[in-house]
């Protein structure tokens, strides 16, 4: 099973749901040799209910995955905590939902979760934890107490960080720090645009069903992780495309007001 852990599904945090975008990310990820995504939206996006909703009425679940069109969709938060960095909970979908009420008064940056009470959250459900881009500039996770980063499951190796800072510097960071914590770290493309996906995947030797299964291998470090060739122009492309997009909407939304 080949897997990316860091998949958004809305071009930005104020974005509406696209469900022909979403589609196209699916087709997108089949052609580069995925077969199963995290969808991670930021918990404080804009539509991120229209994304639940829209999956739970279209699609199969089984286990603690959807099935799109012959591919697996686990489903997970992007969580902003306090003093910096976020850290993607996948989990059962009712799990992750309830999660996302209770975190109503967490939504601005003022009021960020504490990273402790994020973790008893994730862990009482019996998520998976992974820590988003350790490094990024604007968001250091690192810089949070090691005996809370600990508790996490693994660490992000993150293709929009790979295209900014180089696959060396970054997996070195990452890596030492997984080691320093005696955790994991797995892929993520953190991907807001289809094309980015398969810029980066996890590889594992069987099909997991069950977010415990992957819990549990990733603990017992039965998988490799795989960086693409083309990761730098898949990055790039989505990155310019997406701006376009945005810009496009903002374009038109003026024009509207205007008229």
């Amino acid at each position: 099973m080949n897997i990316d852990f860091h998949v958004h599904g809305l071009l930005s945090k104020k974005s509406k749901f696209d469900e022909e975008l979403f589609l196209q990310a699916i087709e997108n990820a089949k052609e580069n040799g995925l077969n199963t995504f995290v969808l991670c939206e930021h918990f404080n996006a804009k539509d991120i209910y229209s994304i639940q909703s829209y999956l739970r009425e279209n699609y199969e679940y089984e286990y603690d995955r959807y099935i799109v069109n012959d591919f697996s969709v686990f489903i997970g938060m992007e969580i902003d905590i306090k003093n910096g960095g976020h850290v993607i909970l996948c989990g059962n979908r009712d799990n992750i939902e309830e999660i996302r009420k209770n975190l109503e008064d967490y939504i601005t940056k003022p009021n960020f979760i504490d990273f402790e009470e994020l973790l008893d959250m994730g862990e009482k459900c019996e998520c998976l934890m992974i820590g988003s881009h350790p490094y990024r500039e604007t968001h250091k996770l690192y810089l949070q107490p090691k005996e809370l980063l600990k508790r996490l499951h693994a660490l992000d190796l993150n293709a929009t960080d790979i295209h900014s800072r180089g696959l060396e510097i970054v997996e070195n960071e990452v890596k030492n720090l997984s080691q320093e914590l005696n955790i994991s770290y797995v892929t993520g493309s953190d991907s807001h645009y289809p094309i980015q996906l398969g810029s980066v995947r996890t590889i594992f030797n069987k099909n997991i069903s069950t977010v415990k299964e992957l819990i549990n291998l990733i603990r017992e470090n039965k998988y490799k992780v795989e960086v693409s060739k083309a990761i730098d122009l898949k990055v790039f492309s989505a990155k310019i495309t997406k701006q376009y997009i945005k810009e496009t909407i903002i374009e038109l939304d003026n024009k509207k007001i205007d008229i």
